[in-house]
């Protein structure tokens, strides 16, 4: 059986963190697509907000799978990982105390949704900054000789 070393594990995980910004992609993606609304409290989001959105998320999506295979950028993609999701995260977490409107292709956002999406974002957030943290960690540390 293939032993799992940490250099596999963390492939894996930049992999999963490349997908894990899909979604959020994707939404704004098919927003552009279908002309549909995507408002977050008062702000109703442009096309160019979306656009913005798509050149953000694509760019976290390519560090974090550029850092599958280049060991120098790992921490800082992690880091944007971590605190991309921690903001999206929080702004959920506040969301279920402080209701606001959130529509999602003329959709309302279910308050249920909302949590869901505060438990897994922010969870998966402070994972990708303690990895980004090891990883940082481990290339601060001198190599022995």
């Amino acid at each position: 059986m293939h032993k799992i070393n940490k250099e596999y594990l963390l492939q894996i995980f930049f992999g999963v963190a490349a997908c894990s910004w899909m979604p959020h992609w994707a939404c704004h993606y098919y927003r552009l697509e279908t002309h549909s609304s995507f408002i977050v409290g008062s702000w109703s989001f442009s096309p160019l907000d979306s656009v913005i959105a798509l050149f953000v998320y694509g760019s976290i999506i390519l560090a974090s799978l550029l850092s599958i295979s280049i060991v120098r950028i790992r921490a800082i993609a992690a880091g944007l990982c971590g605190i991309g999701h921690l903001t999206i995260g929080l702004l959920h977490a506040y969301r279920l105390v402080s209701p606001f409107k959130f529509e999602v292709f003329g959709y309302s956002w279910s308050y249920w949704a909302t949590a869901r999406e505060t438990y897994t974002v922010t969870a998966f957030g402070v994972i990708c900054l303690i990895v980004a943290m090891k990883v940082y960690k481990s290339c601060r540390e001198p190599t022995p000789f």
